[in-house]
């Protein structure tokens, strides 16, 4: 059938938001960030900083599109991310701007992010600024984030550690089990979905579904890891019993 005038208005306010969000990247990572480094008389403190301007950006670019009619949404269990020890908060990945959501939630959070965008032109200015921590070196990534937990700074991982793949199961890697049995840390859970799919790896931005997107986001009660299922274990043993956790906590049905 003809495509009608909403989708085409979705597909140009999608570009739109695109070019925002791009443009923002530019002027927070090259203009406002190093004002706020050469304001700041500590780098944590700058980076705390940067990084609640992140939280304001993405609440910003979420009211955006969903005023747009990109998408729409529902947040369920938002005052849990509130509570002094959800420290360590993990989330499925079905979209690329699932990280978005989160940290609108979160005025201050580090998050584990890919290598790549340290490397994106419209990216770099932003992870070096908030001190988010590349997922490359997995020695390096588990002692930062460590510390991170241990200083009692909210932590954001994706434990299948890239987008994944509609219809299929969950393929978790080893980082955010490790994370978790090294800091012996509860975890709070959080649920994406979103219908019909977009954003996937398998899509480009312009690759619109012929209705509008709706995300259901739930944070979910906070997960104690029982001190047994990792004592005295080797960590590849301890990292799948962990594992099993996170995917039950994270799966729908």
């Amino acid at each position: 059938m003809p495509r009608g005038a909403n989708y085409y208005w979705r597909l140009a306010g999608t570009g739109f938001s695109f070019a925002v969000f791009g443009l923002g990247g530019l002027t927070l990572g090259l203009v406002l960030f190093p004002t706020v480094h050469l304001a700041s008389a500590r780098r944590e403190l700058a980076e705390r900083r940067c990084q609640y301007c992140v939280h304001l950006a993405f609440r910003f670019f979420i009211w955006m599109m969903n005023g747009l009619g990109v998408l729409s949404y529902e947040i369920s269990g938002r005052e849990k991310l509130d509570r002094p020890d959800a420290s360590l908060i993990v989330a499925n990945h079905p979209s690329l701007i699932d990280i978005v959501f989160i940290v609108s939630m979160l005025p201050e959070a580090l998050c584990v992010v890919k290598k790549a965008a340290w490397s994106n032109p419209f990216m770099a200015g932003i992870m070096w600024a908030t001190g988010y921590v590349p997922n490359d070196d997995p020695d390096s990534l588990l002692t930062k984030c460590v510390q991170c937990l241990e200083a009692g700074k909210k932590l954001v991982v994706f434990p299948e550690g890239t987008r994944s793949v509609p219809g299929k199961p969950m393929k978790l890697k080893r980082g955010a089990a490790s994370i978790i049995v090294r800091s012996e840390q509860a975890f709070l859970p959080i649920r994406i979905a979103c219908h019909p799919t977009t954003l996937t790896k398998a899509e480009k931005w312009y690759q619109i579904p012929e209705t509008k997107v709706h995300f259901r986001i739930e944070v979910n009660n906070r997960v104690e890891v029982p001190p047994g299922l990792v004592e005295g274990e080797r960590l590849s043993k301890a990292n799948r019993r962990v594992n099993r956790l996170l995917h039950a906590a994270l799966s729908y049905g």
